[in-house]
């Protein structure tokens, strides 16, 4: 069997929500257009399992229900707790292949019905195998492209926090020289002033040493008029 690339192999390490797992399973199908739909079993030390799809249209969580908390189909619609989910559209998936253990076990046949329902509450799949007589059903829930990282992802993000964080501490320690710099060039500036202030004073005062006004008073010999 020949499988589409795909962002995961089997044992390969991925976070999850935040949650390390590893690929347990993967099950691989092409929907009408041929573009593959790709579904891993991810396991975790302590926990219960998950499956996770991979589409065009980015990953999802294919979450069961409790047995006694089933979906009832009727026509184009499901009934989940009495809320009603209105058919949103129908794929049909051609099995390309299987690898580890597939999530949901061994498929039972070559094509899978696969319909998306939508309501107030969210999304829910149902899903079943024409002639297998049984049918699935799952609670979607579309995530964002950051909840779902390789090992190889982690350690970019890594490695770019490790280059932001020199970066930054450079800085930081770069801007109390700046901060130093400038109050010395302020001082100087200020010395220069008060320096030329002091000469400008000084000049003034040899100035007016140099040159007296003229004075009012009578020579002494212009006291002693004769009488």
């Amino acid at each position: 069997m020949r499988f589409h690339p795909a962002k995961f192999r089997l044992g390969d390490g991925l976070s999850l929500t935040g949650r390390a797992m590893r690929v347990a399973g993967i099950v691989q199908y092409e929907d009408a257009d041929a573009a593959p739909v790709t579904r891993y079993l991810l396991a975790e030390a302590a926990g219960a399992p998950a499956v996770l799809e991979e589409s065009a249209q980015g990953f999802a969580l294919l979450g069961t229900f409790p047995a006694n908390a089933q979906p009832a189909a009727s026509g184009n619609s499901v009934s989940v707790l009495g809320e009603k989910y209105a058919l949103r559209g129908l794929r049909k998936l051609k099995l390309v292949g299987t690898d580890g253990q597939p999530p949901g076990g061994a498929p039972k046949g070559d094509l899978l019905l696969s319909g998306e329902f939508e309501g107030s509450m969210g999304s829910v799949v149902r899903e079943m195998v024409p002639g297998a007589g049984t049918q699935t059903f799952f609670l979607l829930k579309r995530l964002p492209v950051e909840d779902v990282l390789s090992n190889e992802d982690i350690a970019v993000r890594l490695e770019a926090g490790r280059r932001a964080a020199e970066l930054q501490a450079a800085a930081d320690e770069e801007e109390p020289r700046t901060r130093t710099r400038v109050h010395m060039t302020v001082i100087a500036a200020v010395a220069a002033i008060v320096a030329a202030a002091l000469v400008y004073s000084c000049v003034s005062a040899d100035g007016d040493t140099a040159a007296p006004g003229p004075r009012s008073g009578l020579g002494a010999g212009g006291t002693g008029g004769g009488r």
